[in-house]
């Protein structure tokens, strides 16, 4: 059957290395091309504080400035008057506002960027200028939107409440001068508020900046009416109230621009935009500068449209060269697999294929190749004749299972010959034989319950018991939970043999032979020991190696045996031996626990 092109391995190794060679060259681009913009990035940010610096700076010394003016406002005497106007000199009350408008019309003089100056008394008076108008309102609906939300509230009670210069912004001339006629033009305030305090009377004198002027101190101006960046401010609760866009000014800042208790500058990026955010010291605002990544990445775009170009190129170079090389050195290979593909079809005689004599994978793999097609006939052969072997073992095993069978029946004759004569000792001893031979052959299962292990060890005894007499005692005391536990058939007779005959030196000493179980966990342990002379710590040391190696002893029952519990179980599990002068012999069995039932099943 012809492969597919699609699993040909001749394709997947082109795709593999074009594949690999892409991936790589990719992901060299995607990490240059990360760490360009991020260097880029770190080098604009450094650049913009060090810029912010400089207008953070001149924005402190314009608050200083305004906060000064306020000073010098609050110490002349005709502004002071104006505080208890109303109460304590009544007949003096024109004169007061007059002074007080002159001192206003002069400051507005001075300095061009105050819009206006208001003053507020707590009595309900309001004594504004904004150079065009003296306003005097003492009506209580008129005092103005600014009054309301910011002043109304304090009163001569709570004076450490509003201690110090406090800046507001977003407000205009409408929200100090209700009665302005609609056709005024909208003026956008900054405002400096300073409270007065004479004697137990409370006043506050507002000084109103031009909002344009204040934003020029910090903002460069449009390009062609769009800005490739924007720099604004924005008040302690993330109000704007500086910004290049009049349509900007009072909106509620978004994301992640607050970080609370710091006053340290930082960045991050924003919906397509590198945000940096410089905290000012007036009233908690903060000044943030939004610059578009692909401002700042201008200068990577050569980059990477070169690299594009590089990734083009390099594609169709390693697609060209792939296609020859692979061809190349796959050519041996794929002649290789149409010969297995003929072989497959039963052309048993193929000629040897070129190739082999390359020094690399693929000739070893023709070579190979070539000795098996040489060999293919002698393999047919071998084959034949090793089922003709198996045929024979399989006619051995059936005489070998008659064997039992006629043992054991010429031991049942002679067993009623002799109990015909009387002779109950060998009766006995047949009797026992017979059960021991038995389970030779009942049976193709390598194991059993530990139950019939113990019957058959007893059988064993009995035999035992007529060659070496009573001074030689047999008893099992094996757990009942553990009876119906599986265990190799006659594991454990060997080690009561191997008790039976090394237990004692002198026949006159008397020995008896122990076998036990116990259930530790998921481990069966089986034990056979003896009260006998035991055997020296040497003996002991070079018997335990001998069981580790299978090294053929004396003892050779002790490694048989865990050799094959080593075949059925693991490495896991085995014998231990152990043993002292006059303290007798003990050989333990370690196994897994497993029912005899579920190993039936």
């Amino acid at each position: 059957m012809k492969i597919p092109f699609y699993r040909s391995v001749f394709w997947r190794m082109m795709a593999a290395v074009s594949f690999s060679f892409l991936a790589i060259l990719s992901g060299s681009f995607v990490f240059l091309y990360a760490n360009v913009s991020d260097s880029l990035k770190e080098r604009t940010d450094e650049e913009k504080v060090q810029s912010f610096h400089q207008l953070g700076y001149n924005i402190d010394t314009f608050r200083r400035e305004v906060e000064l003016l306020t000073e010098r406002l609050i110490s002349e005497t005709a502004l002071t008057d104006m505080v208890y106007i109303g109460k304590e000199s009544p007949g003096t009350e024109f004169s007061m506002k007059a002074a007080y408008f002159r001192e206003l019309g002069q400051i507005l003089e001075q300095y061009q960027y105050v819009e206006s100056i208001c003053f507020y008394n707590a009595e309900g008076l309001v004594l504004s200028m904004d150079g065009r108008q003296n306003i005097i309102q003492g009506i209580e609906q008129d005092r103005g939107i600014f009054y309301e939300e910011k002043l109304s509230q304090f009163s001569s009670e709570r004076k450490s409440d509003f201690g110090g210069v406090k800046w507001f912004g977003g407000y205009t001339n409408n929200d100090f001068f209700p009665a302005l006629d609609e056709k005024d033009e909208t003026v956008y305030y900054l405002s400096a508020c300073r409270p007065m305090y004479q004697r137990s009377h409370l006043a506050w004198i507002v000084v109103n900046v031009n909002l344009d002027y204040f934003t020029d101190i910090y903002n460069s101006h449009e390009k062609e009416g769009v800005p490739e960046e924007l720099t604004y401010i924005v008040d302690a609760e993330g109000k704007v109230i500086s910004h290049p866009r009049r349509e900007a000014l009072g909106m509620e800042k978004d994301g992640a621009w607050r970080r609370d208790g710091t006053d340290a500058v930082y960045s991050f990026e924003e919906k397509g935009c590198q945000v940096l955010c410089y905290p000012l010291t007036i009233s908690g605002w903060t000044m943030i500068n939004e610059m578009p990544l692909g401002t700042i990445l201008e200068d990577a775009k050569g980059i990477r449209i070169t690299f594009l170009a590089t990734i083009i190129v390099a594609i169709c170079l390693v697609v060209f060269f792939s296609v020859f090389w692979v061809n190349r050195l796959a050519w041996p290979l794929r002649e290789t697999t149409e010969a297995l593909r003929r072989m497959e079809g039963g052309e048993l005689e193929i000629a040897p294929l070129s190739g082999g004599e390359n020094r690399d994978e693929i000739g070893l793999l023709v070579r190979q190749f070539n000795r098996m097609s040489s060999r293919i006939e002698g393999l047919v052969e071998e084959n034949a004749a090793m089922e003709k072997k198996k045929r024979e073992m399989e006619i051995q095993a059936l005489k070998a299972q008659f064997n039992p069978h006629f043992l054991y029946n010429t031991l049942n004759t002679v067993k009623w010959m002799a109990a015909l004569k009387g002779e109950e000792d060998i009766v006995d001893c047949l009797d026992a034989l017979g059960d021991i031979l038995r389970p030779m052959y009942r049976g193709s299962s390598p194991f059993w319950s530990l139950a019939e292990e113990i019957d058959y060890i007893e059988d064993y005894g009995r035999v035992m018991r007529h060659r070496y007499g009573e001074q030689v005692c047999l008893i099992p005391e094996p757990e009942t939970e553990t009876l119906e536990a599986s265990v190799p058939k006659f594991v454990l007779q060997p080690l009561v043999e191997n008790a039976f005959l090394y237990g004692r030196k002198e026949e006159s000493i008397s020995l008896e032979i122990r076998v036990g179980s116990r259930q530790d966990e998921d481990i069966l342990l089986l034990w056979v020991a003896d009260d006998g002379e035991g055997i020296e710590q040497e003996r002991l040391e070079a018997l335990r190696e001998s069981i580790r190696t299978g090294e053929k002893t004396a003892h050779i029952g002790l490694s048989n045996v865990n050799g094959r519990i080593r075949l059925l179980y693991g490495e896991r599990y085995g014998l231990a031996i152990d043993s002292a002068p006059g303290k007798g012999f003990a050989v333990t069995i370690r196994i897994p626990y497993r029912e005899w039932e579920n190993e039936k099943s």
